[in-house]
């Protein structure tokens, strides 16, 4: 049975305080999957099922990933699934994308992603903004700078 979000928002890049709120209202151990929006008529063609299985890079479109800490005061996990291929944190600290003081690389995977850790007292908008940037340089396609946000809870 596929998880149904609890709550999905739209907002734009430059205004994304809704989310925001969202985000500092998380339960413990939920998250929230940030879809962007592609240029209209420039979406990629779907993946067959075989050419899924046995790629070894991840979705053109980027798809990030927010999850809360289980417990208070722990650090906030991001993920980023992309399209770009391998060394995708080498490839943004070339774009001025560096990770933060503070940030830990958990994972640097051509499929399966990136993930970060960020310290509990890093400010939540300058994550967010990092975290969207961020996919704008990993995605292989053009975004428009809407999303969809879809909160799931644990």
């Amino acid at each position: 049975m596929a998880l149904q979000p609890v709550e999905e928002l739209e907002f734009d890049e430059p205004t994304p305080e809704a989310l925001l709120d969202v985000l500092a209202s998380l339960a413990p151990g939920a998250w929230v999957n940030l879809l962007p929006e592609v240029e209209p008529g420039l979406e990629p063609p779907g993946r067959n099922l075989v050419v899924s299985l046995f790629t070894a890079r991840g979705d053109d479109v980027p798809l990030v990933t927010w999850s809360a800490p289980a417990d208070a005061g722990r650090r906030t996990t991001l993920g980023i699934t992309h399209g770009s291929g391998p060394q995708a944190l080498a490839r943004l600290a070339t774009a001025g994308l560096e990770l933060r003081p503070g940030w830990l690389k958990v994972s640097d995977h051509p499929k399966r992603g990136l993930v970060v850790t960020v310290p509990a007292d890093e400010d939540p908008a300058e994550a967010l903004s990092w975290a969207i940037s961020a996919a704008h340089a990993l995605s292989t396609v053009p975004l428009t700078g809407s999303w969809l946000s879809r909160r799931f809870d644990p």
